[in-house]
């Protein structure tokens, strides 16, 4: 059994000119130790393991300062930051990505994040089914887009995906379960992820841009399982 925790990078032209889907997929027995580790870095941060909105960690936040990380050093931020990319580059966590280009979108009148939930959960399907394993989503509350996952991915297992080359969905069951990210070092964990993925495909030249995109290339961390790019375009990084 694997657990899937995703969150989203929403398009904002011209600071963001993507919508990102994307998330960890874990084996359930891995999920207390992934779950420790992020607690350690917390503790060691924010003095507290303890789930709460003070010990939130949250991508965007930790690389800017602000939020939780405001007034935190640097180096602390810089530090935190390799550390959870560890745990991340663990061969127990399996990264996957839906990408769309709104800006490329001609010839469908689809919201640009329902067209990325279905390739996310077709790409997450695939990888479950290569692994012989079950899997159930686990997302971040988001409450305008609960409704339509949970009517999407019921519509997907009951008559697969909806376009031209449409894959059944057998390997997810049940419903998709959703958090507030503060109740889950696990959502957390996938926050981190996917704010860093899109940060590596930005203008990074400023310095402090500059030094935590070095952290991120050192770490060797992201190295995508499943991805979908649409439409379809080279792969940035690896």
């Amino acid at each position: 059994m694997h657990l899937i925790y995703y969150d989203e990078v929403k398009y904002d032209p011209p600071k963001q000119d993507r919508y990102w889907l994307g998330g960890i997929c874990v084996p359930s027995r891995s999920v207390p130790e992934i779950e420790g580790e992020v607690n350690s870095i917390a503790e060691d941060i924010f003095g507290s393991r303890t789930l709460r909105r003070s010990t939130e960690i949250h991508g965007i936040e930790l690389c800017r300062g602000n939020g939780n990380f405001k007034g935190r050093e640097f180096d602390l931020r810089l530090d935190a930051l390799a550390r959870l990319l560890a745990v991340l580059k663990r061969d127990d966590v399996f990264q996957i990505i839906a990408c769309i280009n709104p800006g490329n979108l001609a010839y469908t009148s689809s919201d640009p994040d329902e067209i990325a939930f279905m390739f996310f959960v077709e790409q997450v399907d695939i990888l479950l089914s290569e692994k012989d394993s079950l899997g159930m989503l686990f997302g971040d509350y988001d409450e305008p887009m609960i409704g339509r996952s949970v009517a999407s991915l019921s519509q997907y297992r009951e008559l697969g995906t909806d376009w031209r080359r449409a894959r059944e969905i057998t390997n997810l069951i049940d419903t998709v379960h959703f958090a507030r990210s503060h109740h889950s070092r696990l959502i957390q964990l996938a926050d981190v992820f996917l704010y860093c993925y899109q940060f590596q495909r930005q203008e990074n030249q400023a310095p402090w841009r500059a030094r935590i995109a070095q952290v991120i290339k050192d770490s060797d961390a992201l190295t995508l399982n499943k991805h979908r790019f649409w439409p379809q375009e080279r792969m940035w990084y690896r």
